[in-house]
C-alpha cells in the first residue's frame, strides 16, 4: 500500500466523485486488490474533477494539508494548474501529493498565500498537457472506479495515458530537451506490466485521437529494448503483448 493512503482514504471518503488517483499509486492500489505487486511508489497523483468540485472539498483538502504539516507547498505557473505538497510531519500521510486541475474552475483553488513557484518535472508537464485535451479528459472521467473507498483510474485507462506520456517525453528528448530517460522508461515498463493484465476476448473502444496515439506508441515502442524478466513477465514476448494491446483497444 502507498504509505499514507489510509489517512487520505479516511479524510476523503465523502468526496470520491470529485477526484481520481492516477499513475503509479492507482496501479499499486489495483494490483494490491488482486493480491499482486506493481512497484513501490510513495506519491499520490490526483486529478480534480472540476465539474464536480465543491468548496467543501477544497476546505477539507486544505485542512488535510495543514494537519499533515506539509513543509513544501508549491504551485505551477502554467495551465492547467497543479500543486505539489511534500515532506509531511509523519508517515501517516503520503510523502508527496501532486494535485492537478484544468479550467474551467467553479471554485477557488488557492489553498494558501504562501505557495511558491514549483519546479516542474518532465512527467508533470506531460500530464498537464494531456489533461488539456478534451478527449483524454473525458476518457479519464469514464474510467474511474472505486476500490476500498478510494477513487482511482482503472488500469485499462491508465495504459493510454502512459502511452501518450511516453510519446511526448520521447519526442521532446529527441528534439533536444533535457528529459530524464528514467521517466521515459518508467512509462514504458508500466505499460507492459499493465498490458499483461488485459483479458483476451475483452475490448475497450478509444476516441479517435487516443486510438491514433496508441497506434503510434505500438509502432515506435516495438523497436525498444524491454527486460521482460525484470518486470516479472518472464516467458512473455513483447510482440505478443503489443498484439494484445492492439486487439484489446480495437486498433486498426
Amino acid at each position: 500500500m502507498v504509505p499514507g493512503l489510509k489517512s487520505f482514504k479516511e479524510s476523503f471518503s465523502d468526496f470520491m466523485d470529485q477526484y481520481v488517483i492516477i499513475g503509479g499509486a492507482a496501479c499499486d492500489i489495483y494490483m494490491e486488490s488482486e493480491d499482486s505487486f506493481f512497484r513501490a511508489t510513495k506519491d499520490l497523483d490526483i486529478v480534480l474533477i472540476v465539474e464536480a468540485l465543491t468548496p467543501e472539498f477544497v476546505s477539507k483538502f486544505w485542512q488535510y494539508v495543514q494537519t499533515a504539516g506539509y513543509q513544501h507547498i508549491d504551485k505551477s505557473k502554467q495551465k492547467p494548474e497543479f500543486y505539489r505538497f511534500s515532506k509531511p510531519i509523519s508517515k501517516e500521510y503520503p510523502a508527496m501529493i501532486e494535485l492537478f486541475s484544468r479550467p474551467p474552475y467553479n471554485v477557488e483553488l488557492s489553498f494558501a498565500a504562501n505557495v511558491v513557484p514549483i519546479h516542474v518535472d518532465d512527467s508533470s508537464i506531460s500530464l498537464s498537457a494531456i489533461l488539456l485535451n478534451d478527449e483524454y479528459y473525458e476518457f479519464m472521467k469514464s474510467g474511474r472506479i472505486s476500490i476500498d473507498g478510494i477513487s482511482i483510474l482503472d488500469y485499462q485507462y491508465i495504459i493510454p495515458f502512459k502511452a501518450k506520456a511516453w510519446l511526448d517525453l520521447s519526442e521532446r528528448k529527441i528534439s533536444g530537451e533535457s528529459i530524464d530517460s528514467k521517466n521515459i522508461k518508467k512509462h514504458k515498463n508500466d505499460i507492459f506490466r499493465l498490458s499483461a493484465l488485459l483479458l483476451e476476448g475483452k475490448s475497450l473502444s478509444l476516441p479517435d485521437k487516443i486510438a491514433e496515439d496508441m497506434l503510434e506508441f505500438i509502432t515506435k515502442v516495438a523497436d525498444e529494448p524491454v527486460d521482460m524478466k525484470s518486470l516479472g513477465l518472464k516467458g512473455m514476448k513483447v510482440e505478443s503483448l503489443l498484439e494484445l494491446i492492439r486487439q484489446y483497444y480495437m486498433l486498426r
